[in-house]
């Protein structure tokens, strides 16, 4: 596995902060970012849209792999320099239900944090 495409809402200002933030670490993997809304999406992975990308984040690997929520976010720790050992705590069964409820809680309220964050308007979830 070389490379992870990491499909984001390109609507949302959390998932936009989320992503620059990603961007800016040392990877060891190479990370593609392309908004969920893209046509890029819908050409590179045309049955995407059965995964429902709007309700939480989605990695694909070049390998194929789909990762959906708290998994996807691991695997986005995974790719970094820095955390990749926090990944493979928090993959650990002690700790990936607190990871699962802590991005389910964020996906649900991703607006809602985003309001928090960016004085501009964003649409209610």
């Amino acid at each position: 596995m070389k490379r992870l495409y990491v499909l984001f809402d390109g609507e949302c200002s959390l998932c936009g902060r989320c992503r620059e933030w990603l961007a800016r670490q040392p990877a060891l993997l190479e990370l593609v970012f392309l908004p969920f809304q893209s046509a890029e999406v819908a050409r590179r992975f045309p049955a995407i849209a059965g995964l429902h990308p709007e309700e939480q984040l989605l990695v694909v690997t070049d390998e194929g792999g789909v990762y959906r929520g708290p998994q996807a976010w691991i695997m986005c720790l995974y790719a970094l320099r820095d955390y990749r050992e926090w990944s493979q705590r928090l993959a650990h069964p002690a700790l990936l239900p607190w990871a699962r409820r802590a991005c389910e809680w964020l996906s649900e309220n991703r607006f809602r944090v985003s309001g928090w964050l960016d004085a501009s308007p964003v649409r209610e979830a």
